[in-house]
């Protein structure tokens, strides 16, 4: 493991981890990547749920519900999770470089990001460095710490078209605008998966994890006043660069509408919500893009809610819209697969934060290395 840091290979096989807002589980993608322009391929992936006591447990954390105990607690029984689940992936050939992200449990851009899952655990399993926290170093030279995998968009899809953007719609949604292959803009444009998530698993005492295909929301009749008021919230007016979570756009911001939703049916409360989120990211390119793409690739969770995708389009009629499966990558694979890019830019020294997107005062290469 030594000789990787002091004398990193010109071509490794890198396992990014991801497991986002949505708390559904953790997404594992091996890819290869090459020193020379970071050139990156996809090899395999496998995803795996969480138990429905770590889910809750998860979600008591990311809601701030835990004492220090319990978090430090959740921090070590996460990281032994990853390795459970690295010891079922028979993926074959010999990992150089784990990209771990973690759970996020509080994020306030500029100010403080705190992701858990303790790396030791997975280092020693895969006898292979791990770099984890990666949204701290951005903090420390003055930016938001999030959205860092816009490296990753700029670098696997950068050269396209003139003007693209790669639009993730993982718990939250964020786009990452690219013009003549550099990333131009990247911001958070606010929720995504997370609240109809929230919506659908509180009003069926969690029987049911999410709105498969988008089907129950399509049944219903959006309130589009109440779309209107939550459109209101103050982060739609702040600039970009800017980032957002479950601190914004969790379960106190349905606790905010809960008496206009509970006069709703649960198909016409998802249609409102899923409205929300369309119009969110619709505002979102025409208010505050530095421009109109000819064209958006969509990538995350939310790209199965068919009903969603649908909802997108209608109120971004004038753009191409496609998801990254049409170029070649799984739906889910993108965040982990960034996070596997900057973990490889780590071991390299190669700067890989954007202050383009993230509003940071200088370049700097993220994340930490953990070796056991």
């Amino acid at each position: 493991m030594a000789f990787i840091l002091s004398n990193p290979k010109k071509t490794l096989k890198v396992l990014g981890i991801m497991n986002g807002t949505s708390l559904d589980g953790a997404d594992f993608v091996l890819v290869k990547i090459n020193k020379k322009n970071l050139q990156c391929q996809f090899l395999k992936m496998k995803s795996f749920s969480f138990s429905k006591a770590l889910k809750k447990i998860l979600a008591s954390a990311a809601a701030h519900e835990l004492k220090v105990d319990q978090l430090a607690l959740l921090h070590h029984q996460l990281g032994r999770y990853y390795v459970d689940c690295y010891k079922k992936l028979n993926f074959g050939s010999k990992i150089d470089l784990i990209g771990l992200h973690g759970q996020t449990v509080f994020h306030q851009g500029k100010v403080a990001s705190l992701q858990i899952g303790e790396p030791s655990y997975l280092s020693l399993a895969a006898d292979c460095p791990v770099i984890s926290d990666f949204r701290a170093a951005d903090i420390a030279v003055g930016g938001q710490g999030a959205p860092i995998a816009t490296f990753f968009h700029q670098i696997v899809f950068g050269k396209l078209t003139k003007k693209l953007s790669v639009h993730n719609l993982g718990g939250i949604s964020n786009l990452t605008l690219i013009k003549n292959g550099k990333v131009v803009q990247g911001f958070d444009t606010g929720p995504a998966n997370m609240l109809m998530d929230l919506e659908i698993q509180r009003s069926s005492n969690h029987r049911y994890a999410f709105d498969k295909n988008g089907a129950l929301a399509k049944a219903g009749q959006a309130d589009l006043k109440l779309v209107d008021q939550m459109l209101k919230h103050p982060y739609f007016k702040l600039k970009a660069p800017k980032s957002c979570g479950r601190e914004e756009f969790g379960i106190s911001f349905l606790n905010t509408y809960s008496i206009s939703l509970k006069k709703m049916n649960l198909n016409d409360r998802l249609a409102t919500l899923t409205e929300f989120v369309a119009k969110s990211i619709a505002q979102s390119y025409q208010k505050q893009a530095l421009f109109m793409p000819s064209e958006i690739i969509f990538c995350g969770g939310g790209v199965e809610n068919k009903f969603l995708m649908n909802r997108i389009q209608n109120n971004l009629a004038k753009i191409k819209i496609c998801t990254v499966s049409d170029y070649g990558w799984h739906s889910k694979s993108i965040e982990a697969a960034a996070f596997a890019v900057l973990a490889a830019a780590k071991v390299w020294n190669i700067n890989s934060n954007l202050p383009q997107s993230t509003g940071a005062n200088k370049k700097t290469s993220l994340g930490k290395i953990t070796v056991i």
